[in-house]
């Protein structure tokens, strides 16, 4: 996965991204636990996510996915 760096910073990320408006709304926790586990398998570091997106559950699940089991 090719990746870029974000500004003048030390932030690497990839150049395809998740978009991640369905989380909380047409993907449950554990869909989105999958959807999340695939994309970082495929070299996915980009998310891009907002608190609108399924009523704030979108940030909430993908802090889930991504969290230390």
């Amino acid at each position: 996965m090719d990746t870029r760096t974000v500004g003048r910073s030390d932030l690497t990320v990839s150049v395809a991204g998740l978009g991640c408006n369905n989380f909380g709304m047409r993907a449950d926790v554990d869909q989105t636990r999958a959807i999340v586990q695939a994309a970082l398998d495929a070299g996915i570091t980009f998310f891009d996510t907002a608190r609108m997106y399924g009523g704030g559950k979108s940030e909430e699940f993908l802090g889930a996915a991504l969290a230390p089991v």
